[in-house]
């Protein structure tokens, strides 16, 4: 027998299937790659990014992420701003071009999913989102104890 939990996260999966495909659907219709799309929504949440921080982020050397900041420079969605402190580092930031496609991305997702849970009934669509900010706090606090070297085991 399933248990509720196994049941939920069965559902959960696959839904992310479906989120996905959505995801990968809005990337066609604005003309952007997963990468970029994860590069300027990372932009967004870190203005003191630059190429150095980037390349860490995804696990990849600096020369690696020159090219995707190149395309996404020459699609006017990012510029690089020389630092006052260090002339040979540039900052990455959004423009405002580039924060639009980040909204209109975000609107556009959340219609399609909100038309996806339009007929659920209100208090199983409040039940279900509490579950998924508890399972999300869960989760966040296991990430952070694995990044506090005292909580690693030697």
């Amino acid at each position: 027998m399933t248990s509720p939990s196994r049941e939920f996260v069965s559902a959960l999966e696959g839904l992310s299937e479906c989120f996905q495909q959505e995801q990968r659907g809005l990337f066609r219709e604005l003309k952007i790659t997963p990468v970029q799309f994860f590069v300027l929504r990372w932009l967004a949440k870190d203005p003191a990014a630059n190429l150095t921080k980037l390349a860490g982020f995804l696990g990849v050397r600096p020369q690696t992420v020159t090219p995707i900041v190149d395309a996404l420079e020459d699609s006017g969605w990012v510029r690089r701003v020389r630092s006052v402190e260090d002339r040979r580092e540039s900052h990455l930031q959004l423009t405002p071009k580039g924060k639009r496609l980040i909204a209109s991305f975000r609107v556009a997702f959340y219609e399609r999913m909100d038309r996806a849970v339009a007929d659920a009934p209100g208090p199983a669509l409040r039940t279900s989102a509490h579950v998924l900010r508890v399972a999300t706090a869960t989760l966040l606090r296991d990430l952070e104890r694995a990044r506090t070297p005292s909580s690693r085991r030697t």
